[in-house]
């Protein structure tokens, strides 16, 4: 007769060891994705006169990127926008200006070396190549900086998140069912095997 408690233990091991890699494949799902973010991004020097090719209708943000690397050249400005840099934003078909307002929703960023924060956002109704240029007021002289254009920024970070909990929670889920379930199936099974052996005295 087998008196032997199913199922073995192991089960225990495995659940924790899925619990284990849930965790690894969140951790690096959240360094990969967060890493690649700021890189869909196009990088400007500024003051100067841009070409930015925006192939979606929608809200853009500028930022101001005060840690990057350019062209091999590092930057490190400080973390205020300086003084007296100007914006605007015009489609390069016509030469009409896109309204830009300040950034409604204050964001910023700091991943592989790059840090940056909003500065101000425009929308374009189609695709098409628009021009970006910025000068500091007449009369001011200022350093040059690095700004980005990008589009969903926070959306995209907050799905990041949301798909790095859901890995990490889905894990969790799996290891506790297992657990609780070995644990039920090996109280039955351990119950039964002191019911046979009290049927036998």
């Amino acid at each position: 007769m087998d008196n032997k408690i199913k199922p073995s233990g192991w089960l225990y091991g495995l659940a924790v060891l899925i619990l284990i890699v849930g965790i690894v494949i969140f951790v690096v799902f959240l360094f990969y994705n967060l890493k690649t973010l700021p890189e869909g991004f196009t990088q400007l020097v500024a003051p100067g006169k841009s070409d930015i090719t925006l192939q979606t209708p929608g809200k853009y943000t500028v930022y101001y990127e005060y840690q990057s690397v350019v062209g091999g050249r590092v930057y490190s400005t400080g973390e205020n926008l300086p003084s007296g840099l100007q914006f605007s934003v015009a489609t390069k078909e016509t030469g009409a200006n896109i309204p830009i307002s300040a950034s409604t929703m204050k964001s910023s960023y700091s991943i592989g070396g790059r840090s940056g924060v909003s500065v101000f956002d425009f929308e374009i109704e189609r695709p098409g190549v628009y021009e970006l240029t910025s000068w500091y007021s007449e009369g001011q002289a200022g350093p040059e900086v690095v700004i980005t254009v990008g589009q969903g920024f926070s959306a995209n970070l907050l799905m990041t998140v949301l798909g790095g909990v859901g890995i990490c929670f889905g894990a969790s889920v799996i290891a506790f069912i297992i657990t609780i379930m070995t644990f039920i199936k090996r109280q039955r099974s351990k119950r039964a095997i002191e019911a046979r052996h009290g049927q036998n005295i």
